[in-house]
């Protein structure tokens, strides 16, 4: 047991290392074997090797192979596909599929032109083969710290690649036989259930397909979003609290039918397998599904049994053996981690086995969401009994009956609506810490100081890990460098600049999207959200920051201030600094509407000065907001001068550098996303501008940047960043010392390649 424990730790932290690229994950890998040496077991030291040894040569391969799948270059490709029906997604006029075909498994991803189309993708409840045409290509990367990083979550799912369809040939049914049928007709059923579940009420159906089939709908982010404040995200994802009541419910009805024990192993073995399909083979799933299978298996084989620290042991072999990267996610962590806590704590009280669930997961909760409410620890004390006799009883009752009994529905979306409606207001209870994401050094040593913790625990120790997590905040919200940094918004502006300690913190721009027109059928009622808080507002909460001091707004056009009433819901702002003139606009002032603080607005002029050392140097007098009216902005950080020009076309540009002769700029922030409107040859050289940012979104339909700017950038030797190509775009310094400039994507990253926006980079 002690061997099998030590060889799958070692394997955990060789995955970290080699795939998850964690290098301080090397070293701990280095002390765990001489740990292992020093224990003067051979048995224990032979074990470990064998599993240590054929580990590093697959992860190797999987490394490899992955790395080039995703070298590949783009190309268009006629290819046939194979596709289960629960691995089907619609969300207005898109639909999403993960399928098989010669190349591997794809990412699949479509436009729907009709609402018919819609319909019969929304009907199908069969494997099918589809012949597709469309664009094969890398799987886009984020762009900016703390994005969604698509890439390494389908990697997770052995996916490398993307497939653009742009035509569809044909699409059949394809039924198998033998195991195959039996495969095929588990999707089947899956699908089936959660068809039915959409005629259920909405509270009913979003537990029945998250609790039952491990399905979410699409509104669940937007409609849960307390579960994940406070920490209850684990119990909505299958894993062992599911497969444990799913055994125990098994022999039970066995038993009642006079099975004997071995035939009931038998049953188990058969069923396990089939719930690991029909919930979706997720990675908590599996840890749980192969941890009841195991110890059964080795009843059968040995007639003994086997210890549950054994199990786990294979079952976290196993599951890096199927998915390197499990250890890396915040599913795998806390399914392993929490698991393993109950092995090495058994008959704890309630309440001490949820606080050292607290401090255990505490860490990697932060890396995760940067966030943790100190209502967590009570109500996952509360909530812990009740989901396990209420709640999911209540939906498997629902979901079962509920088409038959309309009565029976009624109840168990009044139980369910109204558990949902407590956890929203206590999710609104003062007490949500915006703590900020520890680096991989500050995650492992918190993470370690736990688990020491947890094996000795003393007051002493207790103490020394309150200390480290107050240094840690410490160091998140009072940094020794600042930062200017340009954000990847897509099309449009987005800047936060940080002085040192964070003195001053203020967001230049906000960004935004437009929205236009959309038919009846492709609205499915759900809003997306924002890129201010899925991108803007998320990496703030990863620096630990929870406010902002100032936001200037360059102009009145949406893609610099169409996030702005999203941001002020999320955050508090202290003021808004405008053009003079803009204060009154409708179109302004409606933006205002959703802050919970109404912040001070502030109208400015050319020879404005701020606290955080920006000076306006336009508009000169009051206007519409235009373009033409853009205010801006120029600072130095770092021994560099920063002009910030908002949509200044170049009539702006020349009346600034004839008003101010003697200004000179280190840095421009190109006005107009690098269009021909904007960057007036003769200013820049008068301005003497060493580096220009582009701030750019990919494919963009206006053609930005034109090439006319790009070759005057060329002629006056302007070094350019451009977020299209790049991702964010950081500038760091100490103090009043010269900084460093950093890119999120790198020089040669694959997605560099894939953009329609090209620049002549010197670096």
């Amino acid at each position: 047991m002690r061997a099998l424990f030590f060889a799958a730790i070692a394997c955990g932290l060789l995955s970290s290392w080699l795939v998850d690229q964690q290098w301080l994950a090397a070293g701990l890998l280095f002390i765990w074997l001489w740990r292992v040496v020093r224990l003067r077991d051979r048995h224990c030291l032979l074990v470990t090797i064998l599993c240590l040894v054929p580990m590093t040569g697959w992860l190797s391969w999987q490394n490899q192979r992955f790395t080039n799948l995703v070298r590949q270059p783009s190309q268009m490709v006629t290819i046939n596909l194979t596709v289960q029906p629960d691995a089907i997604t619609l969300r207005g006029s898109q639909y999403q599929m993960v399928a098989t075909s010669p190349v591997g498994k794809l990412l699949v991803k479509g436009q729907l032109k009709r609402a018919i189309e819609k319909q019969q993708l929304g009907q199908i409840a069969r494997r099918t083969t589809w012949r597709v045409q469309g664009k094969l290509d890398a799987i886009a990367p984020p762009t900016n710290p703390g994005q969604f990083d698509a890439p390494k979550y389908y990697r997770s799912q052995g996916i490398a690649r993307q497939l653009t369809v742009t035509a569809v040939k044909q699409v059949r049914t394809a039924p198998r036989r033998g195991w195959g049928r039996l495969l095929d007709q588990l999707h089947r059923w899956r699908q089936m259930f959660f068809q039915t579940c959409q005629r259920l009420p909405p509270t009913l159906s979003r537990y029945a397909t998250s609790l039952l089939v491990g399905m979410r709908p699409a509104d669940f982010q937007a409609t849960m979003g307390a579960v994940q404040q406070l920490g209850l995200l684990h119990l909505f994802s299958l894993s062992g609290m599911h497969v444990i009541l799913l055994v125990a419910f098994l022999q039970w009805l066995l038993l009642r039918l006079h099975l004997s024990h071995q035939a009931i192993d038998c049953w188990l073995l058969g069923l396990l397998p089939a719930y690991l399909v029909l919930g979706g083979g997720a990675d908590s799933l599996q840890r749980a599904v192969v941890t009841a299978a195991l110890p059964i298996v080795w009843q059968l084989l040995t007639r003994q049994s086997s210890g549950s620290l054994s199990g786990w042991s294979m079952a976290l072999i196993i599951g890096i053996v199927h998915n390197p990267l499990v250890l890396s996610q915040l599913g795998g962590q806390l399914s392993y981690g929490l698991a393993l806590l109950l092995i090495l704590m058994p008959g704890l009280p309630t309440w001490r086995l949820a606080v050292w669930v607290q401090v255990i997961s505490l860490p990697v909760l932060l890396v995760a969401t940067a966030q943790w409410h100190l209502w967590s620890l009570v109500v996952n004390l509360i909530v812990a009994p009740i989901f396990s006799w209420v709640l999911l009883p209540v939906t498997v009752i629902g979901a079962s009956v509920g088409l038959v009994f309309p009565l029976v529905t009624s109840m168990c979306e009044w139980v369910l609506a109204s558990f949902q409606n407590w956890l929203d207001w206590v999710s609104h209870w003062p007490g949500l810490l915006v703590i900020g994401q520890p680096n991989a050094l500050w995650a492992w040593g918190l993470s370690l100081l736990s688990l020491w913790l947890l094996r000795t625990p003393k007051r002493r120790y207790c103490w020394g890990l309150l200390l480290a997590y107050t240094c840690f905040g410490i160091s998140m919200r009072f940094p020794l460098h600042g930062t200017v940094q340009f954000i990847d918004v897509g099309q449009g502006d987005s800047i936060l600049i940080r002085q040192p300690f964070n003195r001053q913190v203020s967001l230049i721009d906000t960004g935004g999207q437009l929205h236009f027109p959309r038919p009846r059928w492709q609205d499915d009622g759900l809003t997306s959200k924002s890129r201010v808080e899925t991108i803007t507002v998320n990496y703030l909460h990863r620096l630990g920051i929870r406010h902002l001091d100032t936001v200037y707004l360059s102009h009145k056009d949406v893609d610099h201030i169409g996030d702005l009433g999203e941001l002020l819901r999320l955050m508090p702002v202290n003021q808004v600094v405008v053009p003079a003139g803009m204060a009154h606009l409708a179109k302004f002032q409606k933006l205002l509407l959703p802050a919970k603080k109404r912040p001070k607005v502030v109208e400015a002029l050319a020879g404005q000065t701020f606290a955080d050392g920006l000076v306006a140097v336009h508009p000169f007098k009051p206007g519409r907001a235009e373009n033409e009216d853009s205010l801006v902005l120029t600072g130095v950080y770092g021994q560099q001068r920063f002009m910030f020009t908002g949509d200044l076309d170049r009539a702006g540009e020349r009346a600034i550098v004839a008003r101010y002769p003697q200004l000179r700029v280190d840095v421009l922030k190109l006005g107009h996303h690098g269009s021909k409107t904007a960057s007036d040859p003769l200013a820049l050289r008068q301005l003497g501008v060493q580096r220009g940012v582009l701030s750019v979104g990919r494919h963009n339909r206006y053609g930005h940047p034109n090439q006319e700017t790009l070759t005057t950038l060329t002629a006056q030797h302007i070094e350019t960043y451009s977020t299209a190509l790049q991702g964010m775009i950081t500038y760091r310094f100490f103090n009043h010392r010269k900084g460093r400039w950093q890119t999120f994507l790198k020089e040669g990253d694959r997605h560099q390649r894939t953009t329609s926006v090209k620049i002549d980079s010197q670096r």
